[in-house]
């Protein structure tokens, strides 16, 4: 079973994790390149649909809390486990937010000023 799906929609990135998926840092650094190379290495707006994940280890979250990578980072969740799952990114350093619905997620990463950087990723 793959682990998760990175996609770029013009320039809005996504990675959609499996149901189920527990996030380690090598699972996480494996997205993060497959994310690098789908944006061709601009840092742009990324859209993170983590639905019924079954977790994130402490190390993958302080990796992703200090990544800058992306302009704006939307995560995207079912309910309340979610939301506590998603918890870890409040001291994420590129501005981050959840949501529940896939669409307003987007709208709010597109609607950041600058949310697309011509710049390489760090």
């Amino acid at each position: 079973m793959d682990q998760f799906v990175v996609a770029r929609d013009d320039d809005v990135l996504f990675l959609r994790w499996a149901p189920g998926a527990r996030i380690t840092h090598a699972v996480a650094v494996e997205a993060a390149l497959a994310l690098r190379h789908v944006g061709e290495g601009r840092i742009l707006p990324l859209v993170v649909v983590m639905r019924g994940i079954d977790g994130v280890t402490l190390k993958t979250r302080l990796g992703m809390n200090s990544y800058q990578g992306f302009s704006v980072v939307a995560l995207v969740g079912d309910g309340p486990v979610d939301e506590v799952l998603a918890g870890f990114a409040h001291g994420a350093l590129t501005p981050t937010r959840y949501f529940t619905e896939e669409e307003s997620a987007r709208s709010w990463v597109e609607g950041w000023p600058d949310s697309a950087e011509a710049g390489p990723a760090a």
